[in-house]
């Protein structure tokens, strides 16, 4: 079934969408590489270490610091460049993700939210979304982090203290969740990250006001490539990797040609009259 849909959506951008950009950026949005669990963010790792020697192979993969800087000023090449990112700092990425990105040299950047770590029973990805699942999503620890983050190519970012949906809280609450992570990050790390990652993508124009004040760059999900025309500091597209898409599917997803996907869906939920997603 998903297959059949995203083959429809391909089909819907060849016919209603621009073509994909090519002077553009994919950047990628992973969480677990174990395949354990039956969630759409939980890859198989022998997926996970196919893709990265793919992309390790077009030696298009740059920094996530490399890639702003070349959104916010414009100057990007007609190849398609590709970023790596991490949501949330599961175990698997220490002990799986970690050792194939060194093996390939391959730049990283890893979204932390600091009270996962802290307490490893507050599961950012809600076990309602994996029932019974609690106990295989366990986080990384401290020493790990200062493990990860002394490689120079991996980068830590922020993603809040506790993982809340920043649209339900106050302003001043937005600001604790963001200087809490950043307070116990520079303590356990002795820095504070200055790239931050809304938890589950959720944001608006006051989440992103009172973002601005605490870091310098902010990503969301969105699904689409980046470019100058659609980038800013405090709104950078990520492209979320998906267990479904296997090899086929994620070839045609980084590039941009399942840009259309969400719209599709909408499309198809709008002739249907139903609002659940699929």
């Amino acid at each position: 079934m998903r297959d059949l849909l995203k083959a429809a959506s391909v089909l819907y951008g060849h016919l209603f969408l621009p073509p994909p950009p090519t002077e553009a950026i994919s950047i990628l949005m992973y969480h677990r590489v174990v395949g354990d669990l039956n969630m759409e963010l939980d890859l198989p790792l022998g997926v996970f270490s196919r893709q990265m020697a793919w992309l390790a192979q077009s030696g298009a993969v740059i920094s996530y610091d490399d890639a702003i800087q070349a959104l916010t000023e414009g100057v990007l090449e007609a190849k398609l460049k590709y970023v790596l990112t991490f949501d949330d700092a599961y175990e698997d990425f220490y002990t799986l993700a970690w050792p194939v990105l060194k093996k390939h040299g391959l730049p990283a950047t890893l979204f932390v939210p600091t009270r996962f770590i802290d307490e490893p029973d507050q599961i950012p990805l809600a076990e309602r979304w994996i029932p019974k699942a609690g106990n295989k999503m366990k986080p990384m620890t401290w020493d790990q982090l200062r493990e990860v983050a002394a490689d120079p190519l991996i980068t830590i970012g922020l993603h809040t203290h506790s993982h809340p949906n920043l649209l339900k809280l106050s302003d001043e609450d937005i600001a604790k969740e963001i200087t809490l992570s950043s307070d116990r990050l520079s303590a356990e790390l002795g820095f504070s990250p200055v790239h931050f990652a809304y938890p589950m993508g959720f944001y608006d124009a006051r989440v992103q006001r009172v973002a601005q004040d605490h870091c310098q760059t902010a990503t969301i999900i969105g699904g689409d490539l980046a470019t100058p025309a659609n980038t800013s500091r405090y709104e950078v597209p990520r492209v979320p990797i998906r267990r479904s898409d296997g090899w086929f599917w994620f070839k045609q997803r980084i590039s941009g040609r399942l840009l259309g996907e969400e719209k599709f869906i909408m499309f198809v939920k709008q002739l249907l009259g139903k609002q659940n997603g699929y």
